[in-house]
C-alpha cells in the first residue's frame, strides 16, 4: 500500500512540474497573429479589422478626424499584455498634420506628422535655440476602420528598449486610437 501511495505522489509531482506553457507575467497571454481581416488587441484578443486600406484612405481619415489614443499594450513574438500605460507614446493626432505627446515641453509635445504608405513619421520641429532633439519616430498603421462619425486605428511602434518579460528583439507597443469629430 505504501508503494502505491509513493508512486501516486511521484506521478503527481511529475505532472505538476511539466507543461508550464503559461507566461511568467499573468498580464501576458499567448499572442495570436494579424491577418484574414483580423488584428489582435490586448491579451491577444482577435477582432475584425480592415488591414487592406490605401494611403489615400489613411490621409483622408487623418485629415477629417482628430484621433485620441484609447489605450496601448506591449507585445512580442510570443505574448501580448493587457492594457497598460506606456510612456513616450503619442496621445493625439490632429487634422493639421501634427501628433501630440504627453509632455510639458512645447518643442517635444507637438511634432510634424508625415505619411508614407502605412507608415506615420513624427518629426520634431527644428528650434535653433533649443538643445532638445528627438529623432523621428515611425509608427505602422496596422488597421484602419471607418464608419459614419466613428473610426478606429490600430498602430504599432517597434520599441528601442527592454521591458522585463518580453523579447527585446521583437518588442512592440500597439496603440488603439478612436476618431473624434473636430
Amino acid at each position: 500500500m505504501k508503494k502505491i501511495g509513493l508512486i501516486a505522489l511521484a506521478c503527481a509531482f511529475i505532472l505538476c512540474a511539466c507543461g508550464n506553457d503559461e507566461p511568467d507575467d499573468p498580464a501576458q497571454v499567448p499572442r495570436t497573429q494579424d491577418g484574414n481581416g483580423k488584428v489582435f488587441l490586448e491579451k491577444g484578443k482577435l477582432v475584425d479589422a480592415t488591414i487592406n486600406y490605401s494611403q489615400a484612405q489613411l490621409i483622408d481619415a487623418l485629415n477629417h478626424y482628430e484621433w485620441v489614443q484609447e489605450y496601448a499594450f506591449y507585445y512580442d513574438n510570443k505574448t501580448a499584455s493587457g492594457k497598460t500605460k506606456i510612456p513616450g507614446l503619442p496621445i493625439k493626432m490632429h487634422t493639421n498634420a501634427t501628433i501630440e505627446y504627453d509632455s510639458e515641453i512645447p518643442i517635444v509635445k507637438t511634432r510634424q506628422m508625415t505619411i508614407d504608405g502605412k507608415v506615420i513619421t513624427a518629426t520634431m520641429r527644428f528650434d535653433p535655440i533649443s538643445s532638445t532633439y528627438y529623432p523621428p519616430e515611425k509608427y505602422t498603421v496596422i488597421a484602419l476602420d471607418m464608419s459614419q462619425n466613428t473610426g478606429r486605428i490600430v498602430m504599432d511602434r517597434k520599441l528601442p528598449y527592454e521591458v522585463k518579460g518580453y523579447d527585446a528583439a521583437s518588442l512592440h507597443a500597439r496603440m488603439v486610437w478612436k476618431a473624434v469629430i473636430p
